[in-house]
């Protein structure tokens, strides 16, 4: 965390220096950079969004049951406003030791709630009870393995990459607990390669390519459990938005190597040609796994309860606090805790978080609300700035009053969208920014509330809900007159949470 630090005056609204200002000002500036001056900030504070049970973590914990994950989020209160912030540190605690016979069988139990656990409040009293799975003892320091975090880095809008709809970077860094020096240090990223050691080292790609080709790294590669050795990885990995594995720079195994290299495996589940060993690689990268199916490069963002969340702002709240990908996770990790009551090695596979034919997928959406109007192919380059999007033909949105919401105001893609109309079974009335007063209305530094009320205009979003998830490089924001867990789809940089600028 250190490097992310650097000295500034205690409150982020005052005048930043020179060289400051011309790295995080909404109003002068387009490339707009997280200000690292909410990292000491008394408005600031790091808020406890998450806690995953990832006991099919076992086979990256040695003589351990899995581990547990923490994850905060960085947020601030001052008078005038309140929001997180897009940064979240990840603590990940290694879990209790198996039984004598290998089982994590007690393990499992424990995440099982009693009975009486009904409400939010008994729920959490269990969990940190002397019984519980977040107990004290289990909550200790020594149980630390690593602490990773996650933050947008920079932002452009789409006036800067009207193509895109926007360009946005997410750092990537690991750290681990040195005894010797008392700090956290950085730590090699799990199975993230360093790309351009990789290619200026033909020796050290080819050692690389040969341990993967081991019969038993293969097998695990496939079920999704491979870890490779620390002197093949980097220590930082930035992750790009939108438009996810379509961006080169988001497939940092496709920079190193080349299908040629690979042939297919007989018998796997997923190496079943060299593009989908790739696939395979990339998917376990970070920088592949956080732009996977995720909301603009993260998976868990915190709870916006109505009227009940510290950092609760109305127009600047998520319905569904994470990404499609990990709803389909949620399943299979509970199914793996569930195995575990009564099997000493459940099966780890994980299967892949995006399908390997994009493309396919893309093809066989109607145009209804909120789908892509505006196609594109990506002329992808390692430097994700060089990257462009080529546009296809338009696609015609269905109804006779639909327009195309354009890529170039902020809609990856285009989004299908028109009046609002109660009777659309697919469709919610919500709140469309109008982007250039909306931003210039920020810029002046007036308040969220006042801009969002003044600076948006009613038109019909995709509905949307955990079990019915946005397409992506859009989030499932609240609506009006929606229940808790509903929403509509919207670009993410529309809503203050997701982007760096505009806070200070």
């Amino acid at each position: 965390m250190a490097r992310h630090r650097r000295p500034a005056g205690r409150q982020p609204r005052r005048h930043p220096t020179p060289r400051q200002a011309g790295r995080v000002g909404i109003s002068r500036y387009p490339h707009r950079l997280f200000d690292a001056r909410w990292l000491t900030s008394p408005d600031a504070f790091f808020e406890l969004v998450g806690v995953a049970n990832r006991m099919d973590r076992r086979p990256f914990q040695d003589g351990a049951c899995g581990e547990t994950r923490l994850v905060y989020r960085l947020a601030y209160r001052t008078a005038a406003m309140q929001s997180r912030l897009p940064m979240t540190v990840n603590v990940e605690l290694r879990g209790d030791a198996p039984d004598a016979s290998g089982s994590c069988a007690n393990a499992a139990r424990l995440w099982q709630p009693p009975q009486t656990a009904t409400t939010d409040q008994a729920l959490g009293r269990w969990l940190v009870s002397a019984d519980g799975p977040l107990a004290p003892q289990r909550l200790r320091h020594a149980r630390i393995s690593q602490v990773t975090t996650n933050l947008q880095s920079v932002r452009w809008p789409s006036a800067v990459r009207p193509d895109l709809g926007g360009h946005a970077e997410y750092m990537l860094r690991a750290f681990r607990w040195n005894a010797g020096t008392k700090r956290y240090d950085v730590k090699p990223l799990e199975n993230t390669p360093d790309v351009a050691r990789l290619k200026a080292n033909a020796p050290l790609r080819k050692d690389l390519q040969q341990w993967l080709q081991q019969p038993d790294n293969l097998r695990a590669l496939d079920e999704a459990t491979l870890q490779i050795p620390d002197r093949f990885l980097a220590t930082e990995a930035v992750s790009v938005a939108p438009r996810g594995i379509e961006r080169l720079a988001n497939r940092p195994f496709a920079q190193v190597f080349a299908p040629g290299d690979w042939q297919a495996v007989p018998g796997s589940r997923t190496l079943t040609s060299p593009q989908a060993i790739l696939r395979r690689l990339d998917d376990l990268s970070c920088m592949g796994c956080h732009q996977s199916r995720a909301v603009a490069g993260f998976h868990l963002l915190g709870v916006d309860r109505r009227g009940a969340s510290r950092t609760f702002t109305t127009g600047n709240a998520l319905a569904v606090p994470h990404s499609p990908h990990m709803q389909d996770e949620l399943a299979r990790r509970s199914a793996y805790v569930g195995a575990s009551l009564s099997t000493p090695r459940p099966d780890p596979f994980r299967p892949l978080a995006e399908p390997l034919d994009l493309d396919a997928a893309a093809t066989t959406e109607r145009a209804t609300v909120g789908a892509r109007c505006e196609p594109t192919r990506i002329t992808a380059s390692a430097n994700p700035w060089q990257d462009r999007a080529e546009k296809l033909p338009r696609t015609a949105c269905e109804g006779a009053a639909s327009v195309c919401e354009t890529t170039s105001v902020g809609f990856p893609g285009g989004m299908c969208s028109g009046p609002c109309n109660a009777k659309d079974p697919n469709g919610t009335c919500g709140g469309i920014a109008i982007l250039s007063d909306f931003n210039q209305c920020l810029a002046a530094k007036k308040p969220f509330g006042e801009c969002l009320s003044k600076h948006t205009r009613p038109g019909n979003l995709r509905s949307c809900s955990a079990q019915q998830p946005c397409r992506d490089d859009y989030i499932c924001a609240q609506a009006d007159g929606k229940p808790e867990g509903h929403g509509a789809c919207i670009p993410p940089y529309f809503l203050f949470q997701m982007r760096v600028d505009g806070h200070s």
